[in-house]
């Protein structure tokens, strides 16, 4: 424990860095390079000086933190600026402190330890997983130094490492690691960060065996035997063929889950690596799925799906044609509905409308599903059922299978006030929800939990993003990327695109839109005036693309 005259000097310099001090200047050449990963973008390539002699403890804490830039053999140049004793118990692995750059400063406690403030606004855990937005206010991290045959390093610090927003994502790289939903149709990703170089397929392929995160686990599944390992804490590159050694948990796996095991792997693995399993360096004949493989990102018809002058259908890539469904469109479009989504077999919709929400489904009259009040856009997954909520009434969340029959979901957000949209991902095991919230605009992803196919709950939802102002629209772009809209207290549009797991993207915006679809790529999200102006991305901007829409429909997959 440390004496209360410690204490003391620690509150004084936190009482300084209020105040202001020196900042740490950053340090270490820049060498632009390749990566050794194939598929991997290149990137910049750090080389952090080492410690110098006769270095004062500022000079040292500066250098360990620059170092930081240089995970290559367990952080090896940040480890010369500790002690021999402390080196071994320093856990450099266990996450990462991402601070925006700006605030970072440095003040001396006493005369054997340091205080550095830094403004976080993401941090990286343990086993990858991003979370913005951590922390309003700085975060005070101490080091305590000691001489070493007459040379200053560094005795004690956090585990970890802290790397400026711009720096870090020159660094680390995101990764999806994929997992199977339940019925082994579709690869749905769980985004991780890791640090970039020769060490990165060890870490990913030690990721996949782990299993999924915490918040997904109760969505999806892994192909891998429980217990299933690396024999050795290493996944050799030769000719851009990962090779991976398992260990005997393997053997309780039958040709189908080898093959699944294997679709795992190499579409977590950076593309452009293909993947050869030994089980206790013994090989496997492992053949292709095939018709199994599964969906890695499910694309939806790339045309926008819209109510105009009384039809509904696909728009012409050029021109206002309308294609109609056949046996849907006439259905929906006698509705008049206000909002509308499209199975992903396209063989059924939902529809908001006046009265509730209704069922379509090709050769069968439209079937009042949902006759309560304020209710939102309905959404649709794979398995048939409709999802449909009140806005007022955020966790009276029920689902409708094909027969119309109701089922109560209950819901995690119990203290929110109001919903305005809920989204079920195309893969249906994850939803986003936007929400309003103590005040604030809240954007959530939660699991869908399932039983023989229907939707029992949700898992504990994960917070993507904060906001202020007044909450209109979400969607989903791709399996990993979502977006929302909101309505700021200046009257603006905002518009957020953010990776489920990673970071987030201002985009341009405009006045007046009331709602947002996404397609299949970020460029493609369209916008929806108040006026029935369907919107497109151009540029930076954004351009009319036809007049007099009633609605963007939201699509679940291409049919076929």
């Amino acid at each position: 424990m440390r004496s209360p005259a410690r204490l003391v000097a620690v509150v004084t310099a936190m009482a300084l860095l209020l105040g202001g001090c020196s900042s740490i200047p950053r340090t270490g050449a820049v060498q632009a390079g390749q990566d050794v990963v194939a598929g991997e973008n290149p990137a910049p390539v750090f080389l952090p000086d080492r410690p110098r002699d006769g270095a004062s403890m500022e000079e040292i804490l500066t250098g360990f933190i620059g170092a930081g830039t240089s995970p290559d053999n367990n952080y090896e140049i940040a480890r010369e600026f500790l002690t021999a004793e402390f080196s071994d118990t320093w856990k450099s692995d266990t996450g990462v402190t991402v601070e925006d750059g700006s605030g970072r400063i440095i003040a001396p406690v006493d005369d054997t330890m340091m205080l550095v403030s830094v403004r976080p606004v993401a941090e990286v855990n343990s086993i990858g997983e991003y979370h913005e937005g951590v922390a309003s206010a700085n975060m005070q991290l101490p080091y305590e130094f000691a001489k070493v045959d007459g040379e200053w390093r560094i005795s004690e610090a956090p585990n970890g490492t802290v790397l400026d927003q711009n720096t870090f994502e020159d660094v680390f790289s995101a990764q999806s690691l994929y997992f199977f939903d339940p019925d082994f149709q579709f690869l749905v990703p769980d985004v991780r960060w890791f640090p970039r170089g020769a060490s990165l397929p060890t870490k990913i392929v030690n990721g996949v065996l782990s299993g999924p995160s915490e918040w997904l686990a109760g969505a999806v599944t892994s192909a891998f035997p429980e217990g299933t390992a690396l024999t050795a804490d290493a996944v050799t590159v030769v000719a851009r063929d990962a090779k991976v050694d398992l260990n005997s948990e393997a053997l309780n796996a039958d040709r189908l889950t080898l093959q699944r095991m294997k679709s795992q792997l190499e579409n977590s693995l950076p593309s452009g690596l293909t993947v050869t399993i030994t089980i206790n360096r013994n090989s496997q004949d492992i053949a292709a799925l095939g018709a199994n493989e599964p969906e890695v990102n499910p694309r939806v018809d790339a045309r926008a799906l819209v109510l105009r002058d009384g039809e509904f259908g696909f728009l012409a890539a050029t021109g206002k044609t309308i294609s109609l469904l056949p046996g849907l469109s006439e259905s929906i479009a006698a509705l008049a509905p206000s909002a509308v989504t499209l199975s992903p077999s396209q063989t059924a919709a939902a529809a908001l409308t006046g009265t509730g929400v209704y069922g379509v489904r090709v050769g069968e009259d439209a079937k009042q599903l949902d006759p309560r009040q304020n209710l939102i856009a309905p959404s649709v997954d794979g398995s048939g059922y409709v999802w449909s909520v009140p806005g007022d009434r955020p966790n009276e969340l029920f689902v409708y299978n094909t027969q119309g029959a109701p089922q109560a979901v209950p819901t995690p957000w119990l203290d929110a006030s109001a919903i305005t949209a809920l989204k079920v991902s195309r893969d249906g095991t994850r939803v986003i929800a936007l929400l309003s919230a103590a005040g604030e605009v809240r954007l959530v992803v939660a699991a869908v939990l399932r039983e023989n196919g229907a939707p029992v709950g949700l898992g504990d939802p994960v917070q993507l993003a904060t906001d202020t102002g007044t909450p209109v629209d979400a969607t989903w772009i791709d399996q990993a990327t979502v977006a929302y809209l909101s309505l700021q207290p200046d009257g603006e549009d905002r518009i957020v695109s953010h990776e489920v797991g990673g970071t987030s993207e201002q985009l341009e915006s405009s006045t007046g839109i009331r709602s947002i679809t996404g397609s299949n790529l970020l460029r493609d999200l369209r916008a929806l005036s108040a006026d029935g102006s369907l919107l497109v991305q151009r540029g930076i901007g954004w351009q009319e693309r036809i007049d007099a829409v009633t609605l963007v429909a939201t699509q679940q997959g291409a049919g076929g």
